[in-house]
């Protein structure tokens, strides 16, 4: 967790992730493939006066949330580079194995063609990497400025971690927007199809949220895979009949 100062008005700003992913399926090089982080990241922004107090965010205008912002990007695990790209393969040039032949007078020479183009680098991390702030409630029933990403998928598996960073969006879009704190999600892994584990139910600080208008899709039951059956939270009389069914919220609550 790191802290900043900001000066007007001189207020210091923290995060902190208020939920962690723990996992998702890797989405590979499809336009349109998602398959987002389990749980949905979750980040909370703290505002304390110069003084150390915090501001109380029960009275309006204390804390102009329109321009509160965090951008998120991956990581390695252990914090120090970034993995936010990654080589497409469908760009990747094949060098042929039979290599070309040419006769320069008496002598014939083998030439193994090397200039080959370099693949085409793509984002690692897509979806919407960039959340604006909601004053909402938090499980406790306190306010809280929340930032959530519901859509972040990860191309590749491996073992990753999320680097988050706040800053204040100026009013006029040429005056540069300092990073004014940062924090790190714990460790998740991104797994290949055929070893995800599965979608978890979704936790009460999603279903807190989604209450409260923020854009998270609910699931009602835990996956755990898609050959097998699911562990459902309803009693076992509400079960469905077929293993395979899903029963979830979209984000505008319609169950599908």
């Amino acid at each position: 967790m790191a802290v900043s100062n900001y000066c007007p008005p001189c207020r210091t700003y923290e995060l902190s992730m208020e939920q962690n992913p723990i996992h998702a399926r890797m989405c590979g090089f499809g336009d349109k493939d998602r398959r987002p982080m389990d749980p949905p990241p979750i980040v909370r922004l703290m505002v304390r006066e110069a003084d150390g107090t915090p501001v109380d965010l029960n009275v309006p205008g204390n804390v102009d949330i329109s321009q509160c912002m965090v951008m998120a990007e991956l990581f390695t695990v252990d914090q120090q580079q970034p993995c936010s790209l990654v080589a497409n393969p469908a760009t990747t040039t094949v060098i042929p194995a039979t290599p070309h032949v040419r006769t320069i007078g008496d002598s014939t020479m083998s030439i193994l063609h090397l200039a080959v183009p370099p693949p085409i680098s793509i984002r690692n991390l897509t979806g919407s990497t960039g959340a604006s702030g909601d004053l909402l409630k938090d499980l406790t029933g306190n306010y809280g400025i929340f930032f959530a990403f519901p859509d972040l998928s990860v191309r590749t598996d491996g073992m990753y971690t999320l680097k988050f960073s706040f800053i204040m969006l100026p009013d006029s879009p040429l005056v540069p927007s300092p990073v004014l704190a940062t924090v790190f999600s714990a460790p998740f892994e991104i797994f290949h199809a055929k070893r995800f584990p599965g979608m978890i139910k979704s936790t009460p600080l999603s279903k807190m949220l989604f209450d409260q208008g923020v854009r998270i899709p609910l699931r009602k039951e835990t996956r755990v895979g898609r050959n097998r059956a699911l562990v459902q939270s309803e009693p076992e009389g509400a079960k469905q009949e077929s293993g395979e069914v899903e029963d979830i919220e979209d984000m505008d609550g319609k169950e599908t």
